[in-house]
């Protein structure tokens, strides 16, 4: 690990590659792509859009409807919202961790049934933290559970189809819960991605399962989280370290880390299928970088806990520091028509009005940046809407579903 101040490390892409094949296209949004193939895996080389140019797509200019209120009949007031889809119908299913929920609606926003709760009857949930859900085919529903490793599918009209804990999830009452596979991503043909815990394993196994929970490949292991020794001898991240994102995209499956801009996207067999890579000058960490980092985790912390942010404080700056800054925030494939969305990087202390996203089409040639409001956490990506969870300052959360064109 080493610290670097006030220099900057330049990843450069489109460079010739010895022994591969290669094929220099112009998208259609004028940028450059070199894509080669090289051992059976396809390479996508992206130049990098221009800065403040933005892709032909448009969000409409409000939400067709907004769900959720500060005030009002129970159905309306939301708790935690951990997931929203969409069904074939036009019916939006809102899940709410508060009470374990799943809340159905018409494309008005009016409520029309409540699936699941807390308890221990058909169709209820017992224990552990709801945080995803997604839709399978056939317009059922599958909702992920973390720590407690069980996995739920209701079906169109909220019956309970099935219940279990995938083989690989299990433990006995003495063993290591971490050490099992949870799942991390639901594919669009309902396919589940599923890994050990990435916080304690590097390298850690990653599989894929079908809806029932059974074994239908292995990925290989992957790296974690990067993590460095203290000066207890304490291991423990770095500020400003690597981290994992596994995602689906298509019928692949993205296992990669944000110390460089590249997505690594794997085939069922687990075949490295294909590499993302997008020019990216990669910053070293600066001053102001620390001390907005520092700042914004101590502004979280009440104001009348002095000993409290005076002890985080100390051990914030005690942390080593990473070389560089990660090279992007997120990732997540379309989930209707196989586009990939990459969440650009703030900096601490350079936060903008907006959220930026790269957008790449199925085959990884980027197609420019695109930009969502600040504060919109996109709960799933249609044809032509984005459902969307939104925070007002209170801390109340509404889902929103907004119109979606993509121009050109």
């Amino acid at each position: 690990m080493r610290i670097i101040k006030g220099c900057f490390v330049v990843a450069t892409v489109l460079a010739p590659m010895a022994g591969a094949a290669s094929q220099e296209t112009i998208g259609p949004t004028g940028i450059r792509t070199l894509i080669r193939d090289s051992a059976g895996i396809r390479i996508i080389e992206n130049a990098r859009p221009p800065e403040g140019s933005r892709l032909d797509w448009r969000l409409g200019p409000e939400p067709l409807v907004s769900i959720g209120r500060m005030a009002g009949e129970e159905p309306y007031l939301f708790h935690r919202v951990f997931g929203a889809t969409m069904l074939s119908d036009g019916r939006i299913v809102i899940g709410d961790d508060g009470p374990k929920e799943l809340r159905v609606f018409d494309r008005d926003g009016i409520h029309l049934e409540t699936w699941g709760g807390q308890g221990e009857g058909p169709g209820e949930f017992v224990g552990g933290q709801l945080w995803g859900l997604a839709p399978l085919p056939g317009d059922s529903i599958i909702v992920l559970q973390y720590w407690f490793p069980e996995l739920t599918v209701f079906g169109p009209d909220g019956e309970l189809l099935r219940r279990f804990i995938p083989e690989r999830s299990r433990w006995d009452y003495w063993g290591d819960r971490r050490s099992h596979l949870w799942p991390l991503a639901v594919s669009r043909n309902g396919l589940i991605l599923a890994g050990q815990d990435d916080v304690y394993f590097d390298p850690g196994d990653v599989e894929v399962w079908d809806a029932g929970g059974e074994l239908r490949g292995s990925l290989g292991a992957h790296p974690g989280r990067e993590r460095t020794r203290r000066g207890d001898d304490d291991p423990g991240p770095p500020m400003f370290g690597r981290t994992v994102r596994q995602q689906s995209w298509g019928d692949l499956f993205i296992i990669s880390t944000n110390h460089r801009y590249e997505i690594r996207a794997f085939a069922l067999d687990g075949s490295l299928a294909r590499i993302v890579r997008m020019e990216l000058v990669l910053r070293a960490p600066s001053d102001a970088h620390v001390e907005a980092y520092i700042e914004d985790r101590l502004s979280r912390i009440p104001s009348d806990r002095a000993d409290l942010r005076a002890e985080r404080q100390r051990g914030m700056r005690s942390m080593p520091l990473a070389e560089h800054l990660p090279a992007f925030a997120a990732v997540r494939g379309d989930d209707a028509l196989g586009h990939l969305w990459v969440y650009e990087y703030e900096a601490p202390g350079e936060e903008e009005p907006g959220t930026l996203i790269t957008v790449f089409d199925p085959g990884g040639r980027v197609l420019g940046f695109f930009e969502i409001p600040e504060g919109m956490r996109i709960m799933e990506i249609g044809a032509d809407y984005i459902l969307a969870r939104t925070e007002n300052d209170l801390g109340v959360h509404s889902v929103q579903l907004w119109p979606l064109e993509r121009g050109g």
